[in-house]
């Protein structure tokens, strides 16, 4: 699924050499055979652009210019400039999915923290995904094994393997807490104090060769593996910022919050990652159970924080 358009360009218009130049010229950088827009600092682009050379007759050369189906406002806009450009300065002609020569629909122009918000929640779908694929693939414990081995307070192979990913379900929290945090700090009026510390020269050239920015580089500072200390980080950002807020509401009717939750889910992973500790009471389907849980506590705070800020949330699919 995506979005597609064909450009058909006559080889006596234009050469592959001055379409390569176009797309230099706007930003594209060169990745093997594929030419690829997408990386910025300003959270605008969420899928990216991709040009490539899909067809080549004796007279004309056909590029593929394609955005994906969750493609932002600004990767089609900047998809339609590109079609755009090369019909041009090419003297070509194009086919979309939406007719021939007919662009695409600009959807919201958003940017900045407001995106960036909802970038580090949408990117954990490939997370999520790829770990419930790898919990179903795995087989469930033989009824013999599993009482020989229950009774000498041995994990099962099920049990252990629920006990290792639970540690990755960590990995994408703290994720999602530090890039929504990285976005809110880019654009904070309290950047300046926040960011007025030293940083290692490991860092400084990081940020030199700009494999990171200074934001990311201050984020890795501080922790985001205790749901008190994540809470901490953003009123520190923005003191009228309480994320335990959303986690603390009811949910199903239950004694245990959602931030009991994450915090019970923290504590166990450092249970195991310190102490070689293996819960042989946590089961694959608790794991998948906390994994449900997880994905609501998640949005619960992505809506609060768009309500804080006052800003439109967008759909969430994870």
């Amino acid at each position: 699924m995506g979005n597609d358009a064909f450009v058909h360009i006559s080889k006596k218009s234009c050469s592959k050499k001055m379409v390569e130049k176009l797309l230099g010229m706007m930003d594209y950088k060169k990745y093997g055979e594929i030419f690829y827009c997408g990386n910025d600092e300003e959270y605008k682009y969420y899928s990216g652009i991709k040009v490539w050379q899909c067809d080549e007759s004796e007279n004309e050369v056909v590029y593929r210019v394609r955005t994906q189906a969750s493609a932002s406002g600004y990767d089609i806009q900047k998809q339609n400039d590109t079609i755009r450009c090369l019909k041009k300065y090419c003297m070509g002609y194009f086919e979309s999915d939406v007719g021939k020569n007919r662009y695409f629909e600009i959807g919201r122009l958003v940017k900045g923290a407001e995106s960036g918000c909802y970038f580090a929640i949408q990117n954990l779908d490939n997370s999520f995904s790829l770990l419930c694929h790898s919990l179903s693939q795995y087989p469930e414990d033989q009824e013999g094994e599993r009482g020989i081995l229950e009774l000498a307070g041995i994990p099962t192979p099920s049990i252990f393997n629920a006990n290792v990913y639970l540690a990755y379900l960590c990995s994408v929290i703290e994720e999602y807490f530090r890039s929504t945090y990285i976005s809110l700090l880019k654009y904070s009026e309290k950047k300046e104090k926040i960011l007025n510390m030293k940083f290692s020269p490991y860092d400084m050239v990081d940020i030199s060769e700009r494999r990171k920015n200074v934001e990311e580089v201050y984020a890795r500072t501080l922790s985001f593996q205790n749901i008190g200390k994540v809470t901490s980080n953003f009123k520190a950002l923005n003191s009228k910022l309480d994320i335990s807020k959303p986690l603390k509401e009811p949910y199903h009717r239950r004694k245990e919050s959602l931030y009991d939750q994450i915090n019970r889910i923290f504590e166990r992973r450092h249970g195991m990652i310190h102490r070689m500790e293996i819960d042989i009471s946590y089961s694959a389907k608790e794991l998948e159970k906390d994994i449900k849980d997880v994905k609501v506590a998640l949005k619960r705070v992505y809506l609060y924080i768009c309500n804080q800020y006052n800003w439109k949330a967008e759909e969430i699919i994870i």
